[in-house]
């Protein structure tokens, strides 16, 4: 794999990106070790979880792509002089005793940067939806957006493309994988227990996002109604599931993109 993110802090002045997300309160730390779901451990001990970012996944085309982006940041946040700092987005571990957190490190202008959106940028993850960063990640996606259309890191391998929504053999090649599914809804439909965002007329043939009765008021708040959707080009990301025909199951509304322009 080529080291994509180093080349690009060794390149750019990287802008600093802490803005309006919230500030680290920790500063000066050093990283101990990060293993190839990018969990990262201080040297305190503490055991952190980089927030808003998908752990790598290997491909046929690159097997090795956790061990290769796992390599780069540790050449980066491991490096002899640098420090991180830190920002908790919870005040206790989760069951795996992993703080999740937002972290900064020096970019190429020496200025904090945030680690999450260098490696989105550089295509080296995906965004992972995750509440505890829901005032940031809307700036992950635009990056994420940027570094598919430039076709950065994983963004040039075919396995994780765009799915279309009315492909049939295609959703059905990446069941049980977290997925991002695009097209343009045919119809929204409500049910004692859920909402269906279809995309095709066969809820048992077509790809349809759902959304649970207990999750529909944060979809209404978030200035989209899934009953304004009709006709419109929209992206989804998600585990995919077929066992009810193709589906994702959207929890959170950043999950859901309606689509302008070419992002």
């Amino acid at each position: 794999m080529r080291p994509l993110l180093i080349l690009l802090l060794a390149l750019c002045a990287c802008p600093a990106r802490a803005a309006p997300c919230g500030e680290a309160a920790s500063h000066g730390l050093r990283v101990a070790a990060i293993d190839e779901r990018l969990e990262i451990v201080l040297e305190d001990g503490r055991r952190l979880r980089l927030a808003g970012v998908e752990p790598p996944r290997g491909s046929p085309n690159d097997p090795l792509r956790p061990v290769g982006v796992r390599d780069q940041l540790r050449a980066w946040l491991m490096a002899p002089d640098n420090r991180v700092d830190l920002e908790a987005l919870a005040a206790v571990p989760d069951r795996w005793n992993r703080l999740p957190a937002r972290l900064f490190a020096p970019g190429g202008d020496g200025k904090p940067r945030s680690i999450a959106e260098a490696i989105v940028e550089a295509g080296l993850a995906r965004v992972e939806i995750d509440a505890l960063m829901r005032p940031c990640l809307r700036p992950l996606l635009a990056l994420e957006a940027k570094a598919r259309q430039e076709k950065l890191g994983l963004w040039s391998d075919p396995a994780f493309a765009l799915a279309s929504a009315n492909d049939r053999t295609a959703l059905a090649a990446r069941a049980g994988e977290v997925a991002l599914v695009q097209g343009r809804v045919s119809g929204v439909g409500v049910a004692a227990a859920r909402t269906y965002v279809n995309f095709g007329p066969v809820r048992t043939l077509d790809f349809a996002a759902t959304v649970a009765r207990n999750n529909l008021a944060a979809f209404d708040k978030s200035g989209s109604p899934l009953s304004s959707l009709t006709g419109k080009l929209v992206r989804v990301r998600g585990l995919l599931e077929t066992r009810f025909g193709p589906q994702i199951e959207l929890a959170d509304p950043e999950a859901l993109e309606i689509v302008t322009g070419a992002n």
